[in-house]
């Protein structure tokens, strides 16, 4: 129960950090449906993972702690099971972080697995620890109802303070870039090979550019390449946030391009088929074109 408890805290907080990054979630009554099967999945995988993570890794470190106790001739209080709990977790950040920072990777990985596995460790063990001196007691699926209520609560509490604290602005929400005529000059590029060319007179130059056309009567997607000259101009989507306008020979699909990405590092990306699927064809610019 503690460690399903925390995985659902961490799955909000990951949700609300998020949001501070480029991201697009997808509306429509198809895709409620899908966040509800996705969320009634995650319970069942929490479960099953809160399962093996307590017989794999919490009651050893339960039992660690008593056996290690009894070898010292000590009385194993909480405070010695804390402290095996923090040598686990150290065990695990030398285990993780230091091959993570030695492969490339930055030396923050260590304090940071540290932290975690100390964390989740602690409220999981403790309550087993309490369970098992419990046993036979019907009182024990008290403590388990109070353990997972109390995780689940602060996870919505964090939820909707995180709401809230984007909906006033205290925290930002990602939101696309607005490029000027400046920001958009230049050569994009996508990881196909294929390029876009904006010069700043308004004209523009693709040269095997990725293309996505309509679905076949299957619903495989007609793709391919184009290349051409035309023009651009900055314009407005349906939705009306900006995006650029784009009229070249031989490349009619897309003509509309919406900005992603950040000012420091902007991308422009069209959708592949239906929105709701979340598949993007992304540009990154690359040198400046007069």
């Amino acid at each position: 129960m503690a460690l399903s408890a925390e995985g659902v805290f961490a799955l909000v907080v990951f949700f609300l950090v998020g949001l501070r990054d480029e991201h697009y979630i997808a509306g429509g009554f198809g895709a409620y449906i899908g966040y509800l099967l996705g969320a009634v999945i995650a319970m069942v995988v929490l479960g099953l993972a809160g399962l093996a993570g307590s017989a794999a890794v919490v009651l050893p470190v339960v039992q660690l702690s008593r056996w290690s106790a009894r070898r010292k001739e000590r009385t194993e209080t909480v405070r010695w099971c804390l402290a095996v709990c923090g040598a686990v977790a150290a065990a695990a950040a030398l285990c993780i972080g230091v091959p993570t920072a030695l492969l490339g990777g930055s030396w923050t990985a260590l304090p940071l697995v540290l932290l975690v596995a100390f964390l989740g460790l602690v409220p999981a063990v403790l309550c087993s620890r309490t369970v098992t001196v419990l046993r036979g007691n019907p009182a024990r699926f008290g403590l388990a109802a109070a353990v997972l209520g109390c995780g689940l609560a602060l996870s919505a509490v964090v939820f909707v303070g995180g709401v809230a604290a984007y909906g006033t602005g205290l925290l930002q929400e990602y939101e696309p870039p607005r490029l000027t005529d400046a920001q958009l000059v230049g050569t994009w590029s996508d990881d196909r090979g294929g390029t876009l060319t904006l010069r700043a007179d308004g004209t523009a130059v693709a040269d095997e550019l990725g293309v996505h056309g309509a679905e076949t009567a299957d619903g495989a997607d007609v793709s391919g390449h184009c290349s051409g000259s035309g023009s651009w101009a900055k314009g407005t989507s349906p939705s009306g946030t900006p995006q650029l306008d784009l009229d070249v020979s031989d490349c009619t699909e897309p003509n509309g391009w919406d900005f992603g990405g950040t000012e420091e590092q902007p991308t422009l990306f069209h959708w592949i088929g239906d929105p709701d699927s979340l598949n993007r064809h992304v540009l990154h610019r690359g040198a400046s074109a007069q």
